[in-house]
């Protein structure tokens, strides 16, 4: 388990009580917003309705010549096709437009690329057959920014090209009819985080002449689905898209979408932007990411029932088999760990495996770098080709550092936060050392992973009543996240295993008040506290009606010990890695007899525990250094001292006969002398 970092937002409770006074808010909603340094003003405008929130979607560069182009193609009977996306994001434009288009009339078909075959935006082998099907527009919604010379050669054949778009643009744009994309440099937008679904959008409020709040009758829906998908900001114009979806969602007039609710397991009424998260979006980007986004478009824009029924099935099986694969690379990723010990003190963790599912593996991503706190790299070969996804943590920018590594890449692509990349697979090897090459030269020390925590709470603050009130700052998500919050120096009285050993619940108190919370996905053994330990518990928390009762329910973050340094040991675990990749001198780093005396004690008295050496040495009392600590447990496994079982737990090898510490190569290769010798 990585080290994660807690980053307490700094109390302004004068600033609270002015957010409470001027906006209504309740007392722990508005410690939170004073915590996130929000004013007063810009709170009212958060959690009331703007008089106008919309904007005009003619302050969009090139839309007045988009909506020219589409409404003459419409009203000239031309053949269009909406050239979308695989992703949530790129479906939900599409089902929109395709909707929009159907209801006035014009002639139009939708086409999305097939994500292993053609991959990502238009292509010539799409705009070939788009061609032979008598196409004389194509507009893009999701993609096509970069896409100059596909735009071109479209041309070349008669095809002319609109394209709405929310990725960075070149320096360059395609010579298309329309460029419609906020974050063009000429666009003065005044809001430029719409995800693909948002600019589409504005296309169909540019043609019916209005901002938008007749249409939002109509595709709020599809709108949300796209905007909290995409992990955008919640704010501004995005926050508005997702508050009427979420209305609309809960009361759904599309069979598709009530069926897909209906196979996602969520209670209508308790519908919100998570459940279009972690409910919908996977489902819907699992057609896509398995087979074909096709069946994720019919499904949003069906209107029959048996269909709407037999289509959410189909989606709901490609996500059992996306779970599937999900475990199976999660898997393979563990056991290659596990068997390379020298992977764990790589700054960046590139692997990669035959017969991967490319379109999966940035999923997993995301959990390798949770469970390991290094920016991670998965790559899928597929015979000479192979094709990566990768995560990152903040600090670390991950686009930036493939882009210096792009020398033997065939294509990349991505962000900060996240990446794609296509190679050979022969190239891999080198491509993996080039990242660390990267991150050595550029990070001597890795960004840490951070907890990000609103405020400190006591126990009895956290009433049904305050936290219900907190609702009033949803849709949450990306720019408004949950808010989350800590309880300080809590006694832990007692684990309890649940979900057959999956989970635990934790009863803790604090000042005669009691409180229990949930850790999903953490095993007793691999907890790092223990009963009766003092601790500092971070979670989330929301309200649960059992019987007619409404009770708090704590959702478990993170937890730590209680006045325990953590800055300081992450900075020790960094130089014991460093350590590791031979990245500093040895001198001085031999442990002496009475060291490891003190660590043979101390896990001789332990008896037989779980093996997690960093937990460990946050028990001792007193601590040794933290690099010595680690040497000396290498130490005692290399001459049988410890030894650690198939379970996982570890214990002093009370059959093992003296032996003589300089007998220890480790100990001998850290001594002058031994270093003269070799």
């Amino acid at each position: 388990m990585s080290t994660k970092l807690w980053r307490l937002l700094p109390e302004d409770r004068e600033r609270a009580g002015k957010i409470r006074e001027k906006a209504g808010v309740s007392a722990l909603a508005g410690r939170v917003l004073a915590a996130r340094g929000l004013s007063p003003e810009t709170v009212c405008g958060l959690v009331g309705e703007a008089a106008d929130p919309l904007h005009d979607p003619f302050l969009l560069k090139d839309m007045d010549r988009a909506a020219v182009c589409v409404s003459r193609a419409i009203e000239e009977g031309k053949f269009i096709a909406v050239y979308g996306d695989y992703d949530c994001d790129g479906v939900a434009a599409s089902a929109m437009v395709m909707s929009y288009l159907e209801s006035v009339g014009a002639r139009a078909l939708y086409y999305i690329p097939d994500r292993e075959r053609e991959g990502y935006g238009l292509n010539r082998g799409a705009i070939d057959e788009l061609k032979r099907l008598g196409v004389e527009l194509i507009l893009t919604v999701d993609n096509g920014v970069s896409a100059i010379d596909e735009v071109a050669y479209a041309a070349s054949l008669g095809i002319e090209t609109v394209i709405t778009d929310h990725h960075m643009p070149r320096e360059i744009l395609p010579g298309a009819a329309a460029v419609v994309d906020p974050h063009r440099e000429d666009c003065g937008y005044p809001f430029p985080d719409l995800c693909g679904a948002g600019v589409a959008f504005k296309l169909l409020c540019a043609l019916e002449g209005e901002r938008g709040y007749g249409l939002l009758e109509q595709y709020a829906d599809f709108l949300a689905i796209g905007t909290v998908a995409d992990v955008v900001p919640l704010t501004g114009e995005n926050r508005y898209f997702v508050r009427r979806g979420v209305e609309q969602l809960r009361d759904s007039i599309r069979p598709g979408i009530r069926e897909l609710i209906a196979a996602a397991g969520v209670e209508r009424e308790r519908f919100s932007a998570e459940s279009i998260a972690f409910g919908l979006a996977p489902r819907i980007n699992a057609a896509g990411r398995l087979d074909t986004a096709d069946w994720a478009v019919m499904l949003l824009l069906t209107e029959s029932e048996t269909e709407a029924k037999e289509l959410a099935e189909r989606l709901e099986g490609f996500n059992r088999q996306r779970r599937a694969l999900e475990k199976k690379i999660s898997d393979d990723v563990a056991a290659a760990m596990e068997a390379d010990p020298a992977l764990s003190v790589r700054r960046v963790l590139v692997l990669s495996g035959e017969g991967w599912h490319a379109g999966v593996a940035g999923i997993v991503c995301s959990r390798v770098v949770e469970r390991y706190g290094k920016p991670c790299i998965l790559i899928a070969r597929n015979g000479e080709e192979a094709k990566g996804s990768g995560r990152s943590v903040e600090g670390f920018s991950l686009i930036e550092a493939v882009g210096a590594c792009r020398e033997k890449l065939t294509r990349y692509g991505g962000h900060p936060m996240a990446a794609g990349m296509s190679l050979r697979s022969e190239d891999i090897g080198w491509f993996a050392e080039a990242m660390e090459a990267y991150a050595a030269a550029h990070y001597p020390v890795m960004p840490p992973q951070r907890l990000s925590i609103d405020c400190e709470v006591a126990p009895g603050e956290m009433n049904p009543a305050e936290i219900e009130a907190l609702s009033a700052l949803e849709p949450f998500g990306a720019g408004n996240e949950y808010p989350a919050f800590c309880i300080m120096g809590a006694r832990l009285d007692r684990i309890v295993p649940m979900g057959e050993g999956k989970h635990v619940r934790l009863s803790c108190s604090k000042n005669g008040v009691s409180f229990q919370t949930v850790w999903f996905f953490m095993t007793r053994e691999a907890l790092p506290v223990q009963e009766g330990d003092l601790i500092d518990a971070a979670f989330t928390a929301s309200v649960n009606v059992w019987q007619n009762e409404a009770r708090v329910s704590l959702k478990m973050l993170g937890v730590r010990l209680c006045g325990f340094d953590y800055e300081r040991f992450y900075r020790e675990e960094q130089r014991y890695e460093q350590y590791r990749r031979g990245e500093m001198g040895q001198a001085g780093l031999a442990p002496s007899r009475d060291e490891v005396a003190v660590v043979y004690r101390y896990f001789k008295k332990l008896r037989c525990i779980s093996y997690q050496p960093e937990v460990l040495y946050q028990r001792m009392n007193p601590r040794p250094d933290y690099l010595k600590y680690r040497i000396i447990l290498e130490v005692l496994f290399e001459l049988s001292l410890l030894v650690i079982h198939e379970d996982g737990t570890a214990a002093v090898n009370l059959q093992s006969p003296k032996v003589d510490l300089e007998s220890s190569k480790i100990i001998r290769s850290l001594t002058n002398e031994y270093a003269g010798q070799t």
